[in-house]
């Protein structure tokens, strides 16, 4: 009885029956209950917010590209120093904040104004964008033309709110002319684009010494918006121009998959070797699955697959990806950015949920310390921290300590919100759109964080605050957003702006697409060429790095197979292309899912805050980089919102994990082979012969010890274990004299982590049939050779068993 008291109690609250009066139009609620009021009051907080900014900007900023949110003067371009990229990048003097802003109003169903918009919007372009300016390609492909695009979408959709009847396409025009001018950037001899253009004098005046550098996100990612584009008009140009710069940059990885992150788009000279998923590689691993997604295309899916399963084998590691050498995979810097918190939000995408919680928990946790999210973390203090002082210590750990209210938090926070439906992400959104209202609001609108540290203001807004910070929080709180019942599968650009294709236009575009530039066609003509020149060159020498393999194998479709047929000397396998997608892209169903539940309570609980025992791992494991300023001293976490946790943690079941006593390491394996791993719902994992490279975290446990699961490992896993090996005679001597105090047992594979009772099971009868004849007529394995086997049929490392490795 008192249990179903409390629940019914609990229930009566959630429903606003036991409700308290918030000050905010005199709504009642419970405050942090998250019924359908409160949601309703939170995204109208972000509505009037994001409005009143955008009325601030068109009186005080427009027809400059941004608008000082503190000194309430346009932020212009820095037309004394062509060279000050950082200002000049977006600042083109195209209204940037206005045309980024439109679907952030076509997605409130602000129909009135997104039509006055449009308005201004072509009376200020009437001559399109014949501008004076040096612009970055890659921001204003996802700025200018991205919201183009999809504001041309939304008014020519009789389906949207937003619909115009008598529209007549300006905005696609208006975003072709757009792409017609940096569309030149990729007449290079690799067909790899340079990063800025002029926008009405293309290359005249630019200096050499700003255009020698690329990142890989910039010279692949334009492929998304310009194929789009290419569907819209029917004029195939965009697409294979941009899409021959996208396959480009993917044959420049390593044997790895792995990309470095920035080199000479006319050279290949690498700059920068350190790749990640952070700034200048991020959209590159974004727009491979979104594109595979809106395109229907089995290339960029492949494309994701391998790159994804290389950033897990290599570069995973509990709570965020690392930054590691391209070439070997090693760690390559201490530290994480802040454009990397948008990963989560693609793991949803990929069906990936539980590795995306971990992620963002990562992120949440920065928040609750620097009250933002620092550019840049250092993860692991310097060696001499001891001898540092709290404000040295905390300059070392913030290397890059502005915060200027990047999206990426936001939006992994709103997907996964989609995906779970826990309300712990609801609190989350409800805690930066307070922090919005109290500590990033000024008298013209909202400006970030210059210092982390001493809490230095920001005067700047940069368009992404609109177009995607207020856009993902605003949609969080919407549940009944007509995106969230459309049946339109669209996908979110990098910059927030929808994109979906109909039927209808897809099929005008296979039918009655066009190519008739000759300008791009001889673009791509002498880069085939050039390309079939280095095919002789690598049938002539017989062999090619991985990289360079895909490559030819992309360039078989481009050419007959007259021309292509004395190649078969080419040393490559074709089974490694073969698409075995590593996760399940079906979203499984998880704990994590809070509609999963099936019992009453739990529907009534958040699963992280009631159910999840790591919830405060970050918080022990990082507590010497974790350093909260002294400014924000009383600055309360966001999980631990006194309203919501006594709402939403059931107090039975909200117990952290203990840390753990035991070691760890990794061994990296590589053996020849088809990469192959099959995820069982139990959580164990299937790898017929560890063939591919991988990586597996091995836990070295003794009896009475806390292991990573948070366990005391008991006496009797000891018992009866051998550790003989029935493939040789090296551990003999072992077996014979010494009974095990120590034992391992492997706690993650290729970045996948293995419940407390999960196995990697490998096919014995696989690894038999693979051994070869040595000399004196013994069979020898390469996995064999490196580990040993008991009769139990545990591997060993060692002459130690992993009792969860196992053969069967």
């Amino acid at each position: 009885m008192n249990c179903r008291f409390y629940l019914l109690f609990h229930l009566l609250s959630l429903l606003g029956l036991f409700s308290l009066i918030t000050e905010a139009k005199g709504s009642s609620f419970t405050k942090g209950s998250f019924t359908k009021v409160e949601i309703l009051q939170y995204r109208d907080e972000v509505k009037n917010l994001f409005l009143e900014t955008m009325d601030n900007y068109m009186s005080l900023g427009f027809p400059y590209d941004e608008l000082r949110p503190i000194s309430c003067v346009p932020k212009m371009r820095n037309v004394d120093d062509i060279e000050d990229v950082i200002t000049n990048d977006v600042l083109g003097n195209f209204t940037v904040t206005m045309i980024d802003s439109l679907t952030t109003y076509a997605i409130m169903g602000e129909k009135r104004r997104f039509e006055e918009l449009i308005s201004i919007v072509r009376e200020t372009y009437s001559n399109g964008f014949d501008i004076d300016s040096i612009v970055q390609v890659f921001e204003t492909t996802i700025r200018i033309i991205g919201s183009l695009l999809s504001s041309h979408l939304y008014a020519s959709d009789p389906s949207k709110i937003v619909y115009i009847e008598d529209y007549d396409g300006f905005l696609l025009d208006l975003a072709k002319d757009m792409a017609d001018r940096l569309l030149p950037a990729y007449l290079t001899n690799t067909g790899l684009p340079v990063s800025r253009i002029n926008l009405k004098k293309v290359f005249q005046g630019i200096p050499g010494n700003i255009i020698e550098e690329n990142n890989v996100a910039a010279m692949g990612c334009p492929m998304f918006e310009f194929t789009l584009l290419s569907y819209l008009t029917k004029d195939k140009k965009y697409e294979k121009i941009t899409r021959y710069a996208f396959d480009k940059v993917w044959s420049l990885r390593s044997n790895l998959d792995l990309l470095p992150m920035s080199l000479n788009p006319q050279s290949l000279q690498i700059f920068s070797i350190i790749t990640g998923i952070g700034a200048s590689i991020d959209s590159f691993f974004e727009y491979a699955l979104k594109g595979a997604i809106l395109f229907n295309d089995s290339e960029l899916y492949n494309i994701w697959v391998e790159s994804y399963r290389a950033l897990n084998v290599n570069l995973n590691s509990d709570w965020f990806y690392i930054n590691g050498q391209h070439i070997n995979g090693q760690l390559g810097t201490f530290w994480i950015d802040s454009l990397s918190a948008f990963f989560p939000g693609l793991q949803v995408l990929n069906g990936d949920i539980e590795d995306a919680t971990l992620k963002n928990l990562m992120s949440l946790k920065l928040w609750d310390t620097f009250g933002g999210i620092p550019e840049r973390w250092q993860f692991q203090s310097h060696q001499n921290s001891g001898d540092m002082n709290n404000d040295e210590l905390l300059k070392n750990i913030v290397p890059l300590e502005w915060y200027p209210l990047r999206p990426e938090f936001v939006e992994s926070t709103y997907f996964l919100y989609r995906a779970t439906k826990d309300p712990f992400y609801l609190n989350t959104g409800y805690r930066i759109l307070n922090d919005l209202k109290t500590r990033f609001k000024y008298n013209c609108g909202l400006g970030g964080i210059q210092n982390v540290i001493t809490g230095e203001p920001q005067d700047r807004m940069e368009s992404f605050v609109l177009s995607e910070t207020l856009k993902y929080l605003y949609l969080l709180f919407d549940e009944q957003n007509e995106l969230h019942a459309s049946r339109d599968n669209f996908i979110f650009s990098t910059e927030a702006h929808p994109m979906w294709l109909t039927p209808e236009v897809i099929k005008d575009y296979k039918v009655n697409g066009f190519f008739n530039d000759t300008r791009y066609e001889n673009q791509l003509k002498r880069l085939k060429d050039n390309d079939k020149r280095f095919l002789e060159n690598v049938r002539k020498k017989g062999k090619a790095s991985k990289g360079l393999i895909g490559l030819v194998k992309s360039l078989f479709k481009e050419y007959n197979n007259d021309e292509t047929s004395d190649l078969s000397a080419v040393e490559f396998d074709e089974n490694q292309y073969i698409n075995k997608n590593v996760f399940n892209l079906s979203c499984p169903i998880t704990p994590f899912m809070q509609s999963n539940k099936n019992d009453g309570e739990s529907l009534l609980k958040s699963y992280l805050l009631s159910n999840f025992d790591r919830l405060f791992e970050i918080d022990y494991r990082y507590n010497d980089t974790l350093i909260k300023p002294a400014h924000l001293k009383e600055y309360r976490p966001i999980e631990l919102e006194d309203d919501f946790y006594q709402l939403w943690m059931n107090p039975r079941k909200s117990i952290s994990r203990p840390a753990s006593s035991t070691e760890s390491f990794e061994i990296a394996i590589e053996l020849e082979g088809n990469y192959e791993l099959t995820k069982y719902k139990n959580g164990s994992v299937y790898c017929s012969d560890l063939a591919g490279r991988r990586r597996i975290r091995i836990e070295k446990i003794q009896a009475g010890s806390i292991d990573t699961y948070g366990e005391v490992v008991p006496g009797k896993t000891f018992t009866n274990v051998h550790s003989k090996d029935v493939t040789s005679s090296s551990c003999d001597l072992i077996a014979e004299s010494y009974s095990h105090a120590i034992l391992y047992r492997a706690t993650s594979i290729d970045g996948i982590p293995l419940p407390s009772n999960g196995e990697i099971l490998i096919s014995k009868g696989v690894i038999l049939s693979k051994q070869e004849n040595i000399e004196g007529g013994a069979k020898s394995s390469k996995l064999l050779d490196l580990f040993g086997l008991n009769q139990d049929d545990q591997m060993m490392l060692d002459c130690i068993p992993i009792i969860n490795i196992r053969f069967i």
